[in-house]
């Protein structure tokens, strides 16, 4: 279909705001998950031949460890040690020591460079915990870190890895360099990696987490009006720190918006303003790019058919997105479902056309013209496709979670979590009958604002529809 949708194509309708369904009580992933996923990284170290494999993992850098332990670390580094049989060894600053407690199927050891500057340093040094853990110079060990290279940039070096040099250099002197891998992709290939696909769990966790995350974008939206500071609105965003950030709070007005990521600042919003709110946790992220009007007659003269310029060909594009996803579909399918408008100069499209999500708000993203990765049943996705300012006129931005999910894990999300089920239900039946999206039944959506295009962001609930017939 490459036909674009035109003004004559679409109406723009009333959805009132529905009522968060939040629930403090969140599924949490039991402790035989944990266990599970070790035992899937020890399958890929038989089939391919290695002894140990090492995660690493710090602040930023957190979500490996989170996935095969239940702990990321808050202060400093972290490491996890895994043999082909007993308790994997996670290894932890003086910080995270009492914290680690929380951690699942693992035996704990304080490393003391882990610590921060000027602490203590207590305990074994890492040549000695390596032996101990019967890593030699007979020993085949993987690294893995937290992005895998996709360019020949390093193609003469040995071995390319994130993991910070004095660690990887110390099992090179320990093993050999021909000993040492990274074998990152094992984990967040958008394909094949063992993170990529969620558990019904986890899926009715981040369902309940988007739900939070929508009641406070709600309130900060509602709160739009001219003279309101950045500042004003953040703080109807209502975070309350039970679920880490996975990205800076976003709320800016004006010129601000063109920085992209920059915290809320006393800047007061103007009629006729671009703006954005965005509010991201581990596993929901939500964002609304539009502008400071009621309606199109507060546009200056000059951009009066921004919602033919921009918008309806930014509902266009969520339109043939949708259409394409489905289990099985190759990232480059998605992409080329879109590939009109990425491609369009006017549209100034620079990052992917959409992501995976998970714990970190960017896991991978195989929605490129060169990417034959199939989206696998249990992928979390993010509707993330950003059309910047092209002047005069205001970029546009509709950022929500969702999920592709097979027969079988549709049934199971349907029978443990019926509520989780009912509540995607109803946003299905808003996207197809009411906005004239075209779903896969695979597509789970998670987010009370999916696929809705808001141009008029002081007045939220008008949004763009298909017309019928």
């Amino acid at each position: 279909m490459n036909k674009r949708l035109g003004l004559n194509d679409v109406k723009m309708v009333e959805i009132p705001w529905s009522v968060p369904a939040v629930e403090r009580a969140l599924p949490e992933v039991p402790e035989h998950t944990y266990l599970q996923r070790v035992e899937q990284v020890r399958e890929l170290m038989e089939d391919n031949g290695y002894t140990h494999v090492i995660v690493y993992g710090d602040r930023e850098h957190f979500a490996n460890t989170r996935f095969l332990t239940g702990y990321d670390p808050r202060f400093e580094e972290s490491l996890v040690i895994i043999g082909l049989e007993g308790k994997p060894l996670l290894l932890v600053g003086l910080e995270g020591l009492y914290y680690a407690a929380i951690a699942h199927g693992v035996e704990v050891e304080l490393y003391r460079e882990f610590s921060l500057q000027g602490q203590p340093r207590h305990g074994r040094s890492f040549s000695e915990i390596l032996q101990s853990r019967n890593i030699t110079s007979r020993s085949r060990v993987a690294v893995v870190g937290t992005k895998y290279a996709e360019t020949d940039d390093f193609s003469d070096a040995k071995i390319v890895s994130d993991v910070p040099y004095y660690l990887v250099d110390a099992l090179i002197r320990t093993c050999g360099i021909e000993n040492v891998s990274d074998v990152t992709r094992w984990f967040t290939d958008s394909s094949k990696g063992i993170r990529i696909p969620l558990t019904v769990d986890e899926i009715a966790r981040f369902e309940m987490i988007n739900q939070l995350v929508f009641s406070g974008v709600q309130n900060a939206i509602e709160a739009l009006e001219p003279g309101v500071t950045e500042i004003d609105v953040s703080s109807k965003l209502g975070y309350d720190g039970s679920i880490p950030l996975s990205c800076h709070i976003v709320v800016g007005f004006g010129d601000n918006v063109n920085f992209a990521l920059r915290s809320p600042t006393n800047n007061k919003l103007k009629l006729g303003d671009q703006l954005s709110v965005a509010l991201g946790v581990w596993g929901a992220n939500i964002a609304r790019t539009g502008i400071a009007i009621h309606d199109s007659d507060d546009l200056p003269e000059e951009i009066r058919d921004t919602l033919e310029r921009v918008y309806v060909p930014y509902f266009d594009i969520l339109h043939r997105w949708y259409r394409a996803l489905k289990v099985g579909v190759s990232g480059k399918e998605v992409y080329d479902s879109v590939a009109i408008y990425v491609e369009d100069p006017f549209f100034q499209v620079q990052l992917n056309a959409g992501h995976l999500i998970r714990d970190e708000e960017w896991i991978n993203a195989p929605f490129r013209p060169d990417c034959e990765d199939e989206l696998v049943s249990g992928t979390m996705i993010q509707c993330d496709i950003i059309v910047p300012a092209t002047p005069p006129y205001p970029g546009a931005h509709t950022e929500d979670s969702l999920v592709l999910a097979d027969a079988s894990l549709r049934q199971e999300l349907r029978t443990r979590f019926p509520e989780v089920w009912a509540r995607i239900q109803k946003r299905r039946e808003t996207m197809i009958n009411v906005l004239g999206y075209e779903l896969h039944e695979d597509v789970l959506p998670l987010c009370e604002m999916q696929g809705q295009v808001t141009p008029f962001m002081l007045n939220p609930t008008q949004v763009l529809s298909m017309k019928k017939g």
